[in-house]
């Protein structure tokens, strides 16, 4: 059954999506249970889809981040973006990677978490959305000194093109929450 939200974006179910949709339906359903509304929305365009769940496999299973790392850094670019599915999600995702609830609260809230690594990747995710990729020496610098290497510095420009798809995708249809995700609500930090 295909339900149309905001702008018009229908979110597909397995039966109503796009042929080219499918098969990437069928595997997300087999790992989560059910098809993710932000994913029912991307159905629409294939290309969109593939993409967002190719990316998402590439740095659960290659990026030299742990996966509390990943979590943090995905929480933190949803709540930057002010994207309130997706910072539902993750905050969820932080929490059974291990986030520490300041952290996850921090992040929530607009703010930093405490720890000084995960500091660091929350201020260099910040640095590059702002300055548009374009993050001075020092800027990286910091990063580097943080203890992350040059990997790290590329796999958070993939987690930022993976967030730029489902974020802006969720902002278009103003994606609703899954029931899984009610109890992780968020609102806008002002």
């Amino acid at each position: 059954m295909t339900t149309t939200n905001r702008n018009g974006f229908p979110i597909h179910d397995k039966q109503s999506a796009p042929a080219g949709s499918q098969e990437t339906l069928d595997k997300i359903a087999q790992g989560f249970g059910f098809v993710p509304n932000v994913l029912g929305v991307m159905a629409e365009s294939p290309a969109a889809l593939q993409g967002y769940a190719t990316l998402n496999g590439l740095l659960e299973q290659q990026s030299a981040f742990t996966s509390e790392e990943l979590q943090v850094l995905l929480l933190a670019i949803s709540a930057y973006n002010k994207c309130g599915y997706c910072v539902a999600a993750h905050t969820g995702n932080a929490e059974r990677a291990g986030a520490r609830s300041e952290a996850v609260q921090a992040l929530r809230d607009g703010g930093t978490p405490r720890d000084p690594k995960l500091a660091a990747l929350v201020t260099f995710s910040r640095t590059l959305i702002e300055k548009q990729g374009w993050a001075s020496e020092s800027d990286v610098q910091a990063f580097l000194d943080a203890g992350f290497t040059r990997q790290h510095v590329l796999d958070t420009v993939t987690a930022l093109a993976m967030k730029t798809l489902s974020n802006f995708t969720n902002h278009l249809a103003d994606t609703p929450l899954d029931g899984p995700l009610q109890a992780k609500a968020w609102e806008k930090a002002a």
